[in-house]
């Protein structure tokens, strides 16, 4: 089993709820999503900043055992260039769990109207046994897989 954390503190929902079909309908993994209280996204594991998008609007973070995790910090929030994120790391940097990579202005997105839920999916081929369901802290174990 590995252990995926929570990125962020927060209210836990199914994908299904996601106001996006890309991961409504799990075409990029499985998961859950957050509906963050908290502004400072971590690693949901240790590893490598496989992908760090543009902007700082999602990243991935691949563990030593090839578990593939994506968090993407919004909704739409690839439009915003950049504008309410603030990285913390590079692409291809080691971090541990729990390490800040992104620090994210919440208050701005949801003045500007931005969905804030987070989707934290894991993209490699690796089943779920277990989530973790209510709320949430940063850090907290979210997700459980089998590998």
């Amino acid at each position: 089993m590995a252990t995926v954390l929570a990125p962020l503190a927060g209210e836990i929902a199914p994908l299904d709820a996601v106001a996006d079909d890309v991961f409504a309908q799990r075409i990029m993994g499985d998961g859950v999503a957050l509906h963050p209280h908290d502004a400072r996204a971590t690693a949901p594991l240790d590893g490598v900043i496989a992908k760090l998008f543009p902007g700082g609007h999602a990243f991935v973070v691949q563990s030593d055992e090839g578990v593939d995790v994506l968090v993407h910090l919004g909704l739409d929030t690839v439009h915003r260039a950049g504008a309410g994120f603030t990285t913390h790391v590079e692409e291809g940097e080691r971090i541990a769990a729990g390490e800040v990579v992104v620090t994210v202005d919440l208050e701005t997105l949801r003045a500007d109207g931005v969905d804030v839920t987070t989707p934290v999916v894991v993209i490699s081929d690796h089943a779920i046994a277990w989530r973790a369901e209510g709320a949430v802290e940063g850090g907290a174990p979210l997700l459980a897989l089998r590998v």
